[in-house]
């Protein structure tokens, strides 16, 4: 039994989220504007992260068209002895220029930086063909 503790343990250890979050809200600057995003957990995944709800609005520099975007977010997925995780969403969004829905596809990482504050670094692409980037802050609650 204890040779089969040992190993659970480190793997416990090794694959613990660095700051599950229940709550989040952020704001970031990107390759397209500027924006805000907020989200709520939905389940924690044993081993694996938190999948959660994700909304952002963003607004291009120069008050060009407006972006919405929804979407199903895998969160808080460790990268083991770091305290770094990342997270992936997938969705839809809402474009202002011409009020069609596309999908699209973020990643990224996201470090602490001062107590319930950290940054976010992503990419993101959407099924109309456009591919960006960005980074931001964020508190996690």
């Amino acid at each position: 039994m204890r040779r089969l503790l040992l190993p659970l343990l480190a793997l416990s250890a090794l694959s613990a989220p660095a700051s599950a979050a229940t709550l989040w809200a952020g704001a970031n600057a990107n390759t397209a504007g500027y924006g805000v995003h907020a989200g709520v957990s939905v389940l924690r995944v044993p081993f694996i992260g938190t999948l959660g709800v994700e909304g952002s609005a963003e607004q291009q520099w120069n008050n060009g068209p407006r972006r919405l975007a929804a979407g199903l977010t895998l969160r808080d997925v460790n990268l083991p002895l770091t305290r770094v995780d990342a997270f992936g969403t997938v969705g839809g969004e809402l474009s202002s220029v011409n009020s069609d829905v596309v999908g699209y596809a973020e990643a990224g990482l996201r470090g602490p930086l001062l107590g319930p504050a950290g940054w976010r670094a992503f990419v993101r692409g959407n099924t109309g063909g456009q591919f960006g980037g960005g980074l931001g802050l964020e508190i996690r609650f």
